[in-house]
């Protein structure tokens, strides 16, 4: 997931009487079906421990759930690794345009439970926060989509809603989804019949306009980067004794070459949906300022915003592919003993457009021919989800559930099981409709992740609204 770079960006007809009666019966399964409780439900599901490849107790528990509450569910496929089913208002076998809320069963692992303020699959509810491995990423987005689907479950029934709402949810996000999100469009998305997907995604900021710091912005991604992880050997014919190194062991010819990579120059990007962001931007901003940040690609302004770019900053990731190191390793041995391999692990993210196998060639040209490079896993490409009647039923609850706040689509840095939809041509969004402090946002796939009772309260109320705002619109 995800989030935390947006918190530094620079400082955005049927009948009236139809619709009416669509209204009314809304209301009133609302009051229905406030009796719910979101912490406790989301502390129940964070108990169960989903790390990756065991996501069968965390789907059967939801799937239950879903199923005593009313809606229909229907299991596509049942192992521990790969638990993937939907629940629906209405049956899929009707075959009506559906709107999937697509969240992940599966959450990282939680080695360092000593380091936690409390257990990391504890579910404890302390000073209105829920604590738990998987609160933010992504248990607490699939109860802020669930509980808002059940809002309906009456009104379904009174009236033939033209979209079915589906809660979509998959196994494996965490390890590229081959046993989640691609199983599920390779196999079953006509039956899914989708014209909407929202699944992770930008969420809400403060402070990122100056000249009005109360004011919210809130990014809903239409585009992310796509993952590309790659595996580095080198072999050495020198190896033995730690005593009598040669002048090229494996470990020092992998590390040059490493040090030659990051040190290579690369090469910004701004594409147009990069350009309307910062454009966008710069209209709130107003004066001199935004002037700047309206035109930021544009030459004459790029040595003032240059550092602003630099590696290491949140706004690198927008206009740069990346990769970073995440290991480094050799085969078992004695401390004094020179391995004769040597392996790291590259996760590179790679904007919309950019063709892998030329990153990859470029990288080789690079390194030479000594390393050998292997793909370990890649994500789907896909382009934009343009800008359309759901996106503005989304804007529109997200402002009328906060006062004083901006919507505008904006490139996730990171890598969800979006593209996956976007891949078959389906309108995508990424949000989670609620505002974060930097303190949470650093907590995702971190130690002490937790969500705030307010803020799981106002998601489901953004999901609920978007429903009824879809629904009176058709």
């Amino acid at each position: 997931m995800l989030i935390s770079f947006y918190q530094r960006l620079i400082s955005p007809i049927k009948q009236i009487f139809f619709v009416c009666f669509i209204f009314l019966s809304l209301q009133i399964n609302a009051q229905t079906a406030s009796s719910i409780e979101p912490a406790t439900l989301l502390s129940e599901y964070i108990k169960i421990r989903s790390v990756q490849g065991h996501e069968s107790d965390a789907g059967k528990f939801l799937s239950n759930y879903c199923s005593n509450k009313g809606l229909f569910v229907k299991i596509f496929s049942d192992i521990d690794s790969s638990y993937n089913f939907a629940a629906s208002l209405y049956p899929l076998s009707l075959g009506k345009p559906n709107i999937i809320l697509l969240n992940h069963l599966d959450v990282v692992p939680a080695e360092d439970s000593v380091e936690w303020k409390h257990p990391p699959f504890s579910g404890e509810i302390i000073n209105n926060e829920v604590w738990g491995r998987g609160a933010i990423d992504c248990k607490g987005l699939a109860v802020m989509q669930l509980l808002a689907i059940l809002q309906y479950t009456e009104s379904a029934k009174l009236n033939n809603f033209p979209y079915n709402v589906t809660m979509l949810c998959v196994s494996g996000e965490e390890t590229n989804s081959e046993n989640g999100a691609e199983l599920v469009t390779e196999n079953y998305i006509r039956e899914l019949n989708p014209v909407l997907v929202l699944g992770e995604g930008g969420s809400g900021i403060r402070n990122a306009v100056a000249k009005d710091s109360s004011k919210v912005i809130f990014g809903i991604s239409v585009a992310e980067k796509k993952s590309l992880w790659l595996k580095l050997e080198v072999n050495s014919e020198s190896f033995g004794h730690g005593a009598v190194p040669s002048d090229l062991y494996a470990n020092k010819k992998l590390l040059r070459m490493l040090i030659k990579l990051m040190d290579e120059k690369k090469y910004v990007k701004f594409d147009k949906l990069q350009i309307s962001m910062f454009h966008q931007l710069g209209k709130m901003e107003g004066g001199l300022k935004g002037f700047v940040i309206k035109h930021i690609n544009w030459d004459i302004f790029w040595p003032l915003v240059k550092k602003k770019f630099a590696e290491g900053e949140p706004l690198h990731l927008l206009v740069y592919n990346t990769f970073t190191i995440t290991n480094i390793s050799n085969p078992k041995g004695p401390s004094n003993q020179i391995a004769e391999k040597a392996s790291a692990v590259l996760d590179c993210r790679l904007l919309p457009g950019t063709d892998s196998a030329k990153f990859i060639r470029k990288m080789k040209n690079t390194v030479g021919p000594k390393i050998k490079i292997t793909v370990l896993s890649s994500s789907p490409d896909a382009s934009a989800s343009e800008e359309n009647i759901f996106f503005t039923a989304l804007s529109s609850a997200i402002k009328t559930k906060y006062t004083n706040s901006e919507v505008m689509p904006i490139l996730f840095p990171a890598t969800t099981d979006n593209n996956y939809f976007r891949n078959k041509n389906i309108s995508t969004y990424g949000i989670l409709p609620i505002i974060l402090s930097v303190e949470a946002m650093e907590s995702v796939h971190n130690r002490n992740e937790r969500l705030s009772v307010e803020n799981l309260e106002k998601g489901v109320a953004v999901f609920k609204e978007f429903i009824k705002n879809v629904n009176q619109s058709k």
